[in-house]
């Protein structure tokens, strides 16, 4: 048997043989051993996901920049949110329309519209609408009392009414709860006064960049 030292020296020589036969071409010529460091790889230019999709490019934010989120968008009115409703704006009043303000309006914002629905009832599987009134520029930041400002346009409420009519649920039952609703469009409507009240909020919300509700109560 061979002693280690011999048999270390064997196996070294066995490799290197097996080595230069691999690197023999048959002409006579030698190859020259592949070396990694002779062909680097190129430094990758995109990450891909672990499919294998199509890099995907995003629009975060960096560091220092200003995102505007319309979360400072808000809607004011005469009653607290939440609050009872005056009578004044309702069937047992004047029955016009409430002074609303605005503030904090998304970036990008080029109309305002305003809605204002009885979650408490259902016509047809939809909250009943009493207004919706479109066309408001958002730089005024105010609708006054019973007031259609110059190239706004009104949809038909579901009391068959084009523009406002104010909240009036049955005598003697549970006191209704209205959401009034400010839109930020991003588009100018094309909307004609009496367009249906659905109709209407469909082509609202479909350019809706940002919305705020003010809630109020009214029972009789």
């Amino acid at each position: 048997m061979l002693p280690d030292r011999a048999l270390s020296l064997l196996a070294v020589a066995v490799v290197a043989s097996l080595t230069l036969a691999a690197c023999d071409t048959g002409d006579g010529k030698q190859l020259q051993p592949y070396d990694p460091a002779d062909y680097p790889l190129p430094a990758p230019t995109t990450t891909i996901d672990a499919f294998g999709s199509d890099p995907v490019e995003t629009d975060a934010a960096l560091p220092g920049d200003v995102v505007d989120t319309g979360e400072d968008f808000s809607l004011t009115g005469p009653w607290l949110p939440g609050g009872a409703i005056d009578p004044l704006y309702t069937c047992d009043g004047a029955d016009i329309s409430p002074p609303l303000s605005w503030g904090g309006v998304p970036e990008g914002t080029v109309e305002i519209a305003v809605a204002m629905v009885d979650d408490s009832a259902v016509s047809d599987g939809q909250p009943f609408v009493h207004w919706v009134i479109g066309g408001l520029d958002p730089a005024e930041i105010a609708i006054a009392e019973g007031d259609v400002p110059p190239g706004a346009v009104q949809g038909l409420n579901f009391f068959g009414e084009i523009g406002y009519s104010g909240p009036c649920p049955p005598p003697g039952g549970d006191a209704h709860l209205y959401r009034l609703t400010a839109y930020a469009l991003n588009t100018a409507l094309e909307v004609a006064d009496g367009t249906l009240a659905n109709e209407f909020l469909e082509s609202v919300e479909i350019v809706t960049i940002g919305s705020t509700d003010l809630n109020g109560t009214y029972q009789r």
